[in-house]
């Protein structure tokens, strides 16, 4: 058998007991307080505002400890619904949606700060630029109006009310532009000119105005009201400011205690200033809202749209006769449809059969056409291509054997070639020209002409030079219609030379290259190449010749002079390597100056490299 308990474990259990019992109403004390603040321009700015309350009413009220909650209106709803939220900070009209949705009851009024005046009441301001023509309410008829959003109760709500007072209603008799928050931006957009007007919060431009945002002769106050007492330009009727209000389930004692701090908070206190306001006072009446979201058909006043049960109860007997009538005709029409198709089935089937053996004999002979077609163009253009081929293998062939003729002189076979090049490709007209200086300078042409030879297009030809690309063109002539080509010839990312050739429209001979193919192309473009390198070799060996020319008349010491002064050497060194001294050094270099008539060094060196003395 177990032993009786003893004195001493009785005594510890109903010690334990009473501790419990004492820390119970602790732990209970010790649950935070939360305040649902509306966070219309952020969360982390309005904790800036309002934590400064939540410590002011923590410090005041013992044993109770107070939070600041940031909430969208959603965040709202959602906090309430569970129970999570003790009172609740808001806009007026978000209040009163929450009054009527779960029961909020508003416990103070926030008083507002602005300067030396406390406001207990705010309204809206429409305005527009002083220098508009705009002066009274009825011109903003079809005119863009600035405002927060469509739902804003100081940004757009107030001005509506005050608006269709006077005839207009902003949202189907103006243009509204929604900017949000913050508010100053709607008056920098009138101002801007994005909009002809604006409404905002009373106090806002006022507050811009003090901060040098704004003058005061730069805004025109429509529809101004100045009604006694209050210092800030209006143009609408007052209403409540900010309501505190508690939850239903807020235990009375705390928000009884919570009232009265707030009620004893100085106007100048510390976290009045904090907070941007001016204390606050007993409850006001909020009944104006009630009538402008009722007006308005906003939340919680918009319209419930009817049910079905609702359409059923109202008109049951109705529906029921139409029911039953619709049924009936129905199925009347079921059978008939029914019997008809019996009746078209077979004959549908027929001709649909006989559609699809003749689509079928249709779709084959279309198909065999086409590959007949398709074979027939295929065939044609292989033996254009190799008729095309083959003469461009024969234009090459014969260029290629004039270029091997050691018979010819330059002249005559840059002549025989320009005339191949003109006799393959069909040309009426060949221009081969050099580039000097940047000027084009004809040099050979097919058929061949004499004195100066013409471009054949300046304008294009010039295009072609400057782009370095092949440039095509057409132009009537005196025999019809003629293809231009022009081709030049870049080496180092600049042109040196242009092949221009013209040619009828006309296709010739099939055998022939075409100038547009490929083909075509490369031979020209190599052509060209080939007749500047043979032009520049042939000008560098005229230049070799004149220079060698000119030094014919050079003494020999003088001949050995110029070839150290080309190289670059001193006179020092010069006189060193000929064993002679450097006066004699200096009056054979005067005489080389003399005789061959250059000015500097630079240019016997030129003189020396043309005649072949030295390699560049």
């Amino acid at each position: 058998m177990g032993h009786p308990p003893s004195m001493s474990s009785r005594y510890s259990y109903w010690l334990w007991c009473l501790l419990l019992g004492l820390l119970l109403p602790e732990a209970r004390a010790a649950a935070p307080v939360q305040i649902g603040v509306l966070a219309f321009e952020g969360e982390e700015r309005a904790l800036a505002r309002w934590r400064p309350l939540a410590e002011y009413l923590t410090e005041e009220i013992p044993g109770r400890q107070f939070r600041i909650v940031p909430l969208t209106h959603e965040g709202f709803r959602n906090r309430i619904r569970k129970r999570q939220l003790d009172f609740v900070l808001t806009n007026p009209a978000h209040y009163v949606g929450l009054e009527v949705a779960f029961g909020v009851t508003r416990i103070a009024t926030l008083r507002n700060r602005h300067g030396k005046s406390a406001l207990t009441r705010f309204g809206a301001v429409i305005f527009t630029r002083s220098d508009s023509p705009i002066t009274t309410l009825e011109a903003l008829r079809a005119k863009r109006l600035a405002a927060v959003n469509g739902e804003a109760f100081g940004g757009f709500l107030l001005a509506r009310r005050r608006l269709r007072a006077a005839g207009i209603d902003p949202l189907h008799a103006m243009r509204p532009l929604w900017l949000g928050f913050p508010q100053r931006e709607i008056v920098l957009a009138v101002l801007a000119g994005r909009a002809e007007a604006g409404t905002v919060r009373t106090g806002v431009i006022e507050q811009m105005i003090e901060a040098g945002e704004v003058r005061r002769d730069q805004l025109r106050i429509l529809g101004e009201r100045q009604p006694p007492g209050f210092p800030l330009r209006l143009s609408t009727e007052l209403y409540p400011e900010w309501p505190m209000a508690r939850l239903p389930h807020t235990d009375p004692e705390l928000a009884r205690q919570v009232t009265l701090r707030l009620l004893q908070m100085p106007r100048d206190s510390a976290v009045a200033q904090a907070t941007r306001t001016a204390g606050w006072t007993i409850p006001l009446d909020y009944q104006k809202l009630h009538e402008i979201l009722r007006q308005f058909q906003l939340p919680p006043y918009q319209p419930r749209p009817a049910t079905l049960g609702d359409l059923w109860r109202d008109h049951g007997g109705l529906f029921a006769a139409l029911f039953g009538t619709l049924l009936l005709m129905l199925a009347t029409a079921a059978y008939v449809l029914r019997m008809h198709r019996a009746l078209r089935h077979s004959h549908r089937a027929l001709m649909e059969h006989r559609d699809q053996l003749e689509e079928r004999v249709e779709e084959r002979t279309r198909a065999l056409l086409a590959s007949n077609e398709a074979l027939r163009q295929d065939i044609q253009a292989r033996m254009r291509q190799e008729e095309a081929l083959q003469g461009g293998c024969e234009c090459l062939q014969g260029i290629h054997a004039l270029i091997v003729r050691d018979d010819l002189a330059c002249e005559q076979r840059l002549q025989s070639i320009l005339d191949h090049l003109a006799n393959s490709f069909g040309a009426r007209q060949l221009v081969f020209s050099r580039l000097y200086q940047g000027e084009p300078q004809p040099c050979g042409a097919s058929p061949p002409q004499h004195g100066s030879i013409p471009m054949l297009w300046p304008e294009q030809a010039q295009r072609a030079i400057e782009s370095g690309e092949t440039v095509s063109a057409s132009f009537s002539g005196e025999r019809g219609r003629l293809e231009y080509l022009a081709c030049p010839v870049v080496r180092q990312g600049r042109t040196v030379a242009l092949l221009e050739l013209s040619a009828p429209e006309e296709p010739g001979e099939q055998t022939r290259p075409d100038l547009h193919s490929e083909l075509g192309m490369r031979i020209l473009h190599l052509v060209a190449q080939w007749l500047a390198y043979e032009d520049e070799a042939r000008c560098q060996e005229a230049a070799r010749a004149a220079a060698a020319k000119r030094l014919a008349g050079l003494t020999p010491r003088e001949s050995e002079v110029l070839l150290e002064v080309a190289r670059g050497a001193p006179n020092k060194v010069i006189a060193r390597h000929l064993g002679i001294s450097i006066k004699t050094v200096e009056l054979h270099r005067s005489n080389l100056m003399r005789k061959l008539e250059r000015n500097n060094v630079a240019e016997l060196t030129r003189l020396a490299i043309q005649a072949g003395l030295l390699k560049e």
